[in-house]
């Protein structure tokens, strides 16, 4: 809330006050023109539109003015930014930021403008992540550039004791650079549970809500309210796509707010002690759900916490996060809140991939431009991994299995088999395909038998199939070939001996004969060592 005097308090409490109000209209920061409710001035309205939830996002602000321009003297564009007053007893209170003309209609009929701009939080989506050049940084450092961008300078409220806008990155967040300067400021609210606004000075701020209450709206200040249910924080969850999900709960039951794939805690490994960090410090904050017409205090900034003396004396708590001020030679306020309900989402069943991949584990590295994903499941005597990588270069996937045999599960062939490790890896890039298919023997496992005939042991490669009388033996110390139990050929360091050689063409002996068919049934023996002398 903005300070003012005591005398100010009961002038703004006063059953009949003095409230005008102006607008300053400037080029870049410095008025050219100023008009009142007797000069040009009909009315103007400011509405400040935030969220239905506790933490994580901006209350922007915009501003509607209607002038009376019978002479057709006033020109506005949008080169022009507006600075509203209100005025209590002839004095200005700095109540507003600086609105930037994004719209300027007239009505040919009555000759009056009307005219919409919003504060610099508008901004905001015109600029990106990559405009920010820092490497490393606090939470606290990010937030002031990003602030600087927009011409600010940023201001943390509410926090106390609390470090959180200390949190280190030394490789950077995970942000791809795509991002606008709004979607970051939304990250960085979320990770540190406050809201963030314009203020009259031109300042953003970052604020958390708090639970002093800054004003107390009895009947005698409102003209109508209906007060609904409260609203109480009691679990925080932390959602990405892939779903690797963390999350934190209070024994007491309530509302879940939900993050989703915040650059500023993915790839963390400390997620979860930011979570609870994060639950310790605003779990339990409970906001009653409202609308309420009243008077109006022009010293109340967003995010102040209400209390609302209800019809039935009753008091309720909420804060000022969604209102309309208006001012048409009276003023008033329209105040309220509710809570933005999304049955479908619980922290249990997340509408994402992650739920197809039963909420493995998962990260997605944006600055990079890689997907890691890993699904394991391990029992007593055996390990399962699945890993799938992806990259701008390549997809890469592997599955292994490690398997530890006991002496128990081999009783009936009397030996002891400890470790039997499968695994297949795949690599794809724009240039070629790599499968690698590898089993690795350990700890005295001596034998592999696959489905296809093959066995591999102590003796060598054996290839044998079911229903074939053909077996081939393959060693370190040569190969055979039998047919049933009769080795018909054998190569070794010896030489080679075959039972039924068939030479097709012809048979060459050592380095000078030949033998070969020739001229219809003979056989022919040729000399092919070279000149006889």
């Amino acid at each position: 809330m903005l300070s003012h005097s005591q005398d100010k308090r009961d002038a703004i409490n006063a059953p009949v006050r003095n409230i005008t109000g102006s607008i300053d209209l400037c080029i870049n920061g410095v008025a050219k023109y100023v008009y009142t409710h007797n000069n040009h001035l009909k009315s103007f309205t400011v509405e400040r539109v935030g969220m239905g939830k506790f933490f994580g996002y901006g209350v922007c602000q915009k501003l509607n003015i209607h002038l009376v321009d019978t002479q057709r003297e006033i020109n506005v564009s949008t080169v022009n930014d507006i600075k509203p007053f209100l005025k209590l007893n002839g004095v200005a209170s700095i109540t507003f930021p600086n609105f930037y003309v994004t719209e300027v209609n007239r009505d040919e009929n009555t000759n009056e403008l009307s005219i919409t701009a919003y504060d610099a939080l508008y901004k905001a989506a015109e600029h990106t992540a990559a405009e920010i050049t820092l490497t490393e940084y606090t939470l606290a450092q990010y937030a002031e550039a990003a602030a600087a961008l927009l011409g600010l300078t940023a201001v943390f409220r509410g926090f106390n004791e609390d470090t959180v806008f200390d949190t280190f990155y030394p490789d950077g967040a995970n942000l791809e650079g795509t991002e606008s300067i709004r979607e970051v400021l939304d990250a960085i609210a979320e990770a540190t549970q406050c809201i963030y606004f314009v203020n009259a000075f031109n300042q953003l701020i970052f604020k958390r809500l708090g639970a002093d209450v800054d004003l107390t709206i009895d009947k005698e200040k409102y003209f109508t309210l209906e007060s609904k249910t409260n609203r109480r924080l009691a679990a925080i969850s932390s959602i990405t796509e892939l779903g690797d999900n963390v999350g934190a709960s209070l024994a007491e039951s309530g509302s879940t707010q939900y993050i989703r794939d915040n650059p500023f805690l993915d790839l963390r490994e400390d997620v979860a002690d930011l979570i609870n960090n994060a639950l310790n410090a605003v779990g339990g904050l409970t906001i009653n759900q409202f609308n309420c017409e009243w008077r109006g205090n022009m010293f109340l900034e967003i995010g102040d916490k209400i209390e609302l003396i209800t019809k039935d004396n009753n008091s309720v708590y909420s804060y000022l996060l969604n209102d309309t001020l208006t001012y048409d030679g009276a003023f008033k306020q329209v105040s309220q809140w509710s809570y933005e309900d999304n049955e479908s989402e619980t922290e249990c069943n997340p509408t994402t991939i992650g739920e197809a991949l039963k909420q493995t584990y998962a990260k997605v590295d944006k600055a990079n431009k890689e997907i890691e994903i890993l699904a394991s499941e391990t029992t007593a005597n055996e390990e399962s991994i699945a890993a799938l990588w992806l990259n701008t270069e390549s997809i890469s996937a592997s599955v292994q299995k490690n398997e530890v045999l006991t002496d128990a599960a081999l009783s009936s062939l009397n030996e002891s088999v400890a470790t039997l490790n499968n695994q297949v890896s795949a690599q794809l890039t724009a240039e070629d395909v790599k499968i690698s298919i590898q089993s690795e023997l350990a700890n005295g496992v001596d034998k592999v038998i696959t489905h296809t005939g093959y066995t591999l042991n102590d003796e060598g490669l054996t290839i044998n199939k079911s229903g074939s009388e053909m077996t081939t033996l393959i060693s370190e110390d040569g190969m055979k070939v039998f047919k049933n139990e009769e080795a018909v050929l054998t190569a070794n360091n010896i030489g080679v001996d075959a039972v039924n050689l068939h030479a097709t063409t012809y048979l060459i002996i050592g380095n000078n004969s030949r033998l070969e068919d020739y001229a219809d049934d003979r056989t022919g023996c040729f000399w092919i060592g070279g000149v006889i002398n």
